[in-house]
């Protein structure tokens, strides 16, 4: 070994032992919260699950408790299993927990430190949040409305032309709404450059977060170490992926600067930001870049967060057959078969709004919003997870146990949508939950108990999101019958129920029959169609 190498690891052990006896030194005497014992310096490592990790936490739930530390190398989490601890932490408290554990690989390696969901609690990612949630509050959501309509009618005539190809159509609706809302462009095609890059950038993501661990987030000491010595060709990896980081910031942002120069730009959420900094006579440092950033992330998280919720409940329609009757029999009354459900119709179709909560809470779209430390590749650390995390910014007592200044601390979304004691047979498809004859037993709503996050950090274009997923499921149910799949002799055939790991996760590739339900519905769509291309 060379004398650098020798150096270099010396240096390392030092740092282990002193970050190892700095975890005991602070405790105050209050034993921190359960746990798996671990080994002496290197932690938890060989406790950590290789795959969706949610499930094995909400099993450590029945030993543990609902509150549960682990640490590896020094770098302590706390995993929130039930709703009573995440509200109390992340919403109560929320002062201390709105800050984000530093990430070395994704925001500095990879470049992707521009994200405002991954920036620490500053000034800088409020002004962010306050551009983002300015354009995209509640009471400027109908203005949305046509757009996500105009985007699920193309969805619709997809599913009739080529309904095995359902998944994409999908992924094509959501990323064509989020794109023409930010940039005011239009999705021309299935395989549309901007949605090809949406894909590639969370390709890229995806992989550096969740295919495997990497030790630089836990020994960020690892950051200096040249590509060329073994086991760092995370370095050369990060630099390929840190292109796909820039390319969906800039490349759509940049089109839209030249078509306003142009006077050809179609108003949008970077139009309107950037006239109205224009416009001002006190623009502070930085706003152009906070809009690009801020559009950036919109592109990113909305091309795939309202996938996995369409995409849910269509698996949950094919496996209850008789609820799907029932939320069309409910659609039906209201909206008839002569046009199409909209937003309007929203508010008198109350059992298909429970369809769409159970939807969020049966399988959620971010069980952990799941993140996992990356670095140098061990094989044995696989798939370490946290969630999206949030960082406690100073040390904190729960229940008597104490936690750590600068602890990740991650709920656990899938246990607490699965606790029996708030959402009894939680593993049924059951809508009814959420209409009770009786108020007082009205379970939490999952929109807001969870299925976006908590706290000062919950994600700022949830209603976009459940809008979307709404005009989509709704459309979808009024002119389609959704069924399982039929072998050669055809008899149905049964699909499992399972769900990817990731960051976001989706259900396993699946094949429904997607029926017209009627020769109505589809001169309807087609009509719809036409509409559109004549508008």
């Amino acid at each position: 070994m060379s004398l650098q190498a020798s150096v270099f690891y010396t240096a390392l052990l030092v740092s282990l032992v002193y970050w190892r006896w700095r975890s005991y030194k602070r405790r105050r005497g209050l034993p921190l919260p359960p746990g798996p014992k671990g080994w002496p310096i290197i932690g938890n490592v060989y406790d950590i699950p290789h795959d969706h990790a949610w499930l094995t936490y909400a099993q450590w739930g029945k030993t543990f408790g609902d509150i549960i530390y682990m640490d590896v190398f020094g770098t302590e989490t706390i995993v929130l299993n039930s709703l009573q601890a995440a509200i109390e932490l992340l919403e109560k408290r929320s002062a201390n927990y709105t800050d984000r554990p530093d990430m070395i690989m994704a925001n500095d390696l990879m470049e992707w430190g521009w994200d405002f969901a991954h920036m620490r609690h500053s000034e800088w990612w409020r002004r962010h949040r306050k551009t983002f949630h300015q354009y995209f509050q509640p009471r400027a959501i109908t203005s949305f409305q046509p757009v996500q309509e105009a985007a699920t009618f193309t969805l619709l005539n997809q599913f009739l032309d080529s309904p095995s190809r359902f998944a994409a159509h999908v992924r094509q609706h959501s990323g064509s709404v989020v794109l023409k809302l930010v940039y005011g462009y239009d999705v021309k095609a299935e395989d549309d450059y901007y949605v090809a890059l949406a894909d590639e950038a969370i390709h890229g993501l995806g992989q550096a977060v969740h295919a495997g661990s990497f030790y630089v987030d836990f020994l960020p000491i690892l950051r200096h170490v040249p590509a060329w010595v073994p086991g760092a060709g995370f370095q050369l990896q990060a630099k390929i992926w840190a292109k796909s980081s820039h390319a969906l910031r800039d490349t759509p942002f940049n089109v839209v600067k030249k078509e306003i120069s142009q006077g050809i730009a179609i108003p949008s959420f970077v139009t309107e930001n950037l006239e109205k900094m224009d416009s001002s006579d006190n623009v502070q440092e930085g706003q152009e870049e906070i809009i690009k950033n801020c559009a950036g992330i919109s592109y990113l998280a909305g091309s795939d967060t309202t996938v996995s919720v369409i995409l849910t409940w269509i698996l949950a329609m094919m496996h209850n057959p008789a609820i799907q009757a029932k939320a069309y029999a409910e659609l039906e009354s209201i909206v008839g078969n002569s046009r199409f459900p909209c937003f309007d119709d929203r508010s008198k179709l109350p059992y298909l709004e429970a369809v769409l909560s159970e939807t969020l809470r049966w399988n959620p779209v971010t069980p952990l919003g799941s993140l996992n430390f990356y670095g140098v590749y061990i094989p044995f650390a696989d798939q370490y997870r946290t969630a999206l995390p949030h960082r406690a910014i100073a040390e904190d007592v729960y229940e008597g146990y104490y936690i750590p200044a600068g602890a990740t601390v991650t709920p656990n979304t899938w246990a607490i949508f699965h606790d029996e004691a708030l959402y009894p047979e939680p593993f049924k498809f059951k809508p009814e939950r959420f209409l009770p004859e009786d108020s007082k037993h009205m379970p939490p709503d999952p929109a807001v108990s969870g299925a976006f996050g908590f706290g000062r950090r919950i994600c700022p274009g949830r209603h976009l999101a459940v809008n979307s997923a709404w005009i989509a499921i709704a459309s979808i149910l009024s002119t389609f019958e959704i069924r399982k799949p039929v072998d050669a002799t055809g008899k149905e055939v049964d699909i499992p129920i399972e769900y990817t790991d990731g960051l976001v996760s989706h259900p396993v590739p699946f094949h429904p029959r997607l029926l017209p339900r009627s020769q109505a519905a589809v001169n309807l769509i087609r009509a719809a169609k036409d509409d559109s291309f004549a508008a």
